[in-house]
């Protein structure tokens, strides 16, 4: 299944913004006093930038800092006298990766502001369509022209004794021009698809039971020869919008085959040596069945990159309900007062057709 993701996006508003990276080579020559060193060129992509000091590389934060919004290089430790300094890397024309991924993080908040999918969980980016990838890439775009905008507010126009005059003024002009051009492009795809800040919010009305007060479970429609069985509806009853009930935890909703084995890789910016997980899947939170409780091997740790493994056994997945939860919660060895769950989600499984020989059989 595709999954929209935070690169793609940042990559697809460079490219409408015009704003793909420069490689640079930059040399200098140290005096023995200069520790910074301008480089005349900004914004800097720290993931690629690279100092050497006489043909040694020096490490980030150890060996200098950097200021990437306006190209500065400051050395820890000053370079000697007549001592060679090569730096490489990419340049930008206007933004660094981490401006572009906030402009792209407020666009999907703004284009899926109060907005659930069919079974309840709240609309992410890992949940975005491909179809509204374009849309989002828009939004986010305006969001950078008018970060632009307003440093060009700024400018004021020149005005020679000669009689020339720069009209520096047209610049603002013209971005807020482009801007207006880019809202009408994003709201009809919006009008047309039925997305984003300018969707039409429709629900269907259903009936609710008198002796349970819940929804009554709307189904397929199927012709009269049609011997499946009856497909369920899952349908958004929001009709107004809703906020999800509030939590801290991170979201991950995962999706199964019944009867197939299940891995998936889990990463954690902070060394997790000490630490027991579990992890389990019950039809809801605090049922007192457990339907599968996955293996967990610790794959890697350190300081900045911790990796599990979660798997599930074709056994596991066998009886495995169309709808459930899961989370993964973890303790401290030694700490019986420590305790902290780190995923949370709903577990989606698509029922069977052909069952592998000695596997499990059933039917719900």
């Amino acid at each position: 299944m595709y999954v929209a993701n935070l690169a793609d996006l940042t990559s697809r508003v460079r490219l409408e913004l015009g704003d793909q990276p420069r490689q640079f080579t930059l040399t200098f020559t140290g005096d023995g006093e200069t520790s910074d060193f301008p480089l005349a060129i900004h914004p800097i992509d720290i993931y690629t930038l690279t100092v050497n000091v006489n043909g040694s590389p020096v490490a980030v934060n150890t060996g200098y800092t950097v200021e990437p919004d306006v190209g500065v290089i400051h050395f820890v430790h000053t370079p000697a006298n007549n001592a060679s300094i090569l730096i490489t890397g990419n340049v930008f024309r206007y933004f660094t990766d981490d401006d572009i991924c906030l402009f792209v993080n407020t666009a999907v908040t703004q284009h899926l502001y109060q907005r659930t999918n069919g079974l309840g969980s709240q609309m992410t980016l890992g949940l975005l369509p491909p179809v509204e990838e374009y849309p989002v890439a828009i939004l986010a775009t305006i969001e950078a022209l008018w970060a632009l905008a307003t440093d060009a507010s700024f400018d004021i126009d020149i005005s020679a004794p000669d009689g020339i005059t720069i009209p520096r003024s047209e610049r603002y002009r013209q971005l807020t021009e482009t801007i207006q051009n880019r809202w009408e492009q994003y709201h009809q795809l919006c009008a047309q698809l039925n997305i984003g800040l300018w969707r039409i919010e429709m629900g269907t009305l259903r009936r609710i039971s008198r002796t349970t007060n819940k929804l009554v479970p709307v189904y397929m429609a199927q012709e009269i020869d049609d011997s499946r069985r009856p497909e369920r509806v899952y349908i958004q009853n929001d009709l107004m919008g809703r906020e999800p009930f509030p939590s801290y935890v991170a979201i991950q909703d995962i999706i199964l085959y019944q009867g197939d084995s299940y891995s998936e890789e889990v990463d954690f910016p902070f060394d997790i040596t000490g630490l027991t997980w579990e992890a389990q899947i019950r039809t809801y939170p605090n049922a007192p069945s457990i339907y599968a409780t996955f293996t967990i091997e610790v794959i890697s740790t350190s300081d900045s990159l911790s990796k599990l493994r979660l798997s599930l056994t074709r056994n596991d997945t066998a009886y495995m309900p169309p709808r459930a939860f899961w989370d993964l919660r973890a303790t401290a060895s030694g700490d019986t007062n420590y305790e902290n769950t780190y995923l949370r989600g709903q577990v989606f499984t698509t029922q069977a057709v052909t069952e592998a020989s000695g596997a499990l059989s059933g039917s719900w």
